[in-house]
Order: C-alpha cells, then sequence, then structure tokens
C-alpha cells in the first residue's frame, strides 16, 4: 500500500523520485543535470562569443554637410 505522501502521485516515475528524494541517487541524478546545463551554456556563449569576433566593425559616421 502507499505512503500517504505518495497517493497523490499517479505516475509511477513520479513516485519513485519522491522515494528517492533524499538518496545517494537522486543528488547524483541532481549533479549531473547541473553539468549538462553548465556544459550547454559554455557553448551558447562560446558561439556568442564566435559571432561577435565575426562581426565587421561598421564604418565610422562622416559628417554631411545639410544645405
Amino acid at each position: 500500500m502507499p505512503r500517504k505522501d505518495e497517493e497523490t502521485f499517479a505516475c509511477p516515475v513520479c513516485r519513485m523520485f519522491s522515494r528517492a528524494k533524499d538518496s545517494v541517487t537522486f543528488q547524483h541524478l541532481k549533479n549531473a543535470r547541473r553539468e549538462m546545463l553548465l556544459a550547454l551554456k559554455s557553448v551558447i556563449e562560446e558561439g556568442i562569443e564566435r559571432l561577435d569576433a565575426e562581426e565587421k566593425p561598421t564604418s565610422k559616421a562622416r559628417k554631411v554637410k545639410v544645405n
């Protein structure tokens, strides 16, 4: 019979995570997810830096005499 706190979770995966939330496995999964997000962040930042390096500066502003 499920525990009281598990009765609200109909999904088996949700029940598994509610049981394992204080386990070493859950901590490992949380850290792995964080590392994946940090890796994605570095890929995005590298792409932005590459785009910034490829951009050529526009010509300087010049004065135009208006009559």
